[in-house]
């Protein structure tokens, strides 16, 4: 086959995916579903305040870019005999290790622990260093998902794009810890990891996260005498294209309601509409 036929092929196969995405943007930005209060000019701080519900610090009204991106989820047995034949080392991972398609899990056997909390982020970051993560370099420190009161306390580092992270499954490391005395020791992990991640279109305004967090309330996510926790700009899967993923900026908000229960929204940071109980669409050959 030709390089034209083939480079034409490509071009077509990246308009119909640039179509379909524009559609799904035209339809979330049509959506009519949002009950609006007659209070929108009020500040959010304002309304908050009236129900009683707290946070930290100030909300944000810095509007970063971001994009639609595509990236290729891989085998991680392949991936961990490529890494052997590149370090020449075919020991590499060879103990404790068992994969499952897109996830590896490894057994820590070396010493790892943690004494103190505020250097979380400075362990994690020289235990991906280690020569027993494959591609440890990507990953970054996720403070806001990581956690040592949950019943399974488990500490997170993902993959990024632009200084923004990737908070979703498929591109993720999560060490599972133990509490031993005065330690918390790392005792395994899971890791799910994507290549080539590249942009689908030109980078856009992001709506900021004050307006995101006047969208959640205008939706009435956030209840009366609850706490917004914490809120950060991520990027999560939305959409799977004959083997690639797409993933699209979202503001992720956690809020505790007064009886100590979490619950998680999602807001598209292109659109700035909810999508915390959306899908993730589907589309296979044809």
């Amino acid at each position: 086959m030709g390089f034209r036929k083939i480079g034409w092929i490509f071009f077509f196969a990246f308009l119909g995916l640039n179509i379909f995405l524009f559609s799904i943007y035209k339809a979330a930005d049509g959506q009519d579903d949002v009950v609006y209060r007659s209070d929108q000019q009020i500040p959010i701080e304002d309304r908050l305040a009236s129900e009683n519900i707290t946070y930290h610090g100030e909300f944000s009204e810095q509007q970063h870019n971001g994009y639609y991106l595509s990236a290729q989820p891989i085998d991680m047995q392949e991936a961990l005999d490529e890494e052997r034949e590149r370090q020449n080392n075919s020991d590499l991972l060879d103990e404790q290790t068992s994969i499952d398609g897109q996830t590896l899990t490894h057994n820590i056997t070396e010493e790892n622990a943690i004494t103190d909390t505020s250097q979380t982020e400075t362990m994690v970051e020289q235990f991906l260093e280690e020569n027993q993560v494959l591609f440890g370099n990507e990953y970054r420190y996720l403070g806001d998902v990581s956690s040592f009161s949950e019943e399974y306390p488990s500490l997170v580092a993902v993959q990024s794009y632009e200084g923004i992270p990737i908070d979703d499954s498929s591109s993720r490391i999560e060490i599972e810890l133990s509490e031993q005395d005065d330690r918390w020791e790392f005792e395994n992990y899971t890791q799910t990891y994507v290549s080539d991640l590249i942009p689908l279109r030109e980078a856009m305004p992001l709506y900021s996260e004050e307006e995101i967090m006047n969208e959640l309330y205008v939706n009435n996510k956030i209840p009366n005498d609850s706490e917004i926790v914490w809120s950060h700009l991520a990027y999560t899967l939305t959409l799977k294209v004959r083997g690639q993923n797409v993933y699209i900026p979202a503001w992720i908000v956690a809020v505790e309601d007064e009886d100590g229960q979490t619950q998680i929204e999602k807001v598209n940071a292109l659109t700035n509409r909810v999508i915390t109980n959306s899908s993730v669409q589907t589309v296979e050959n044809s």
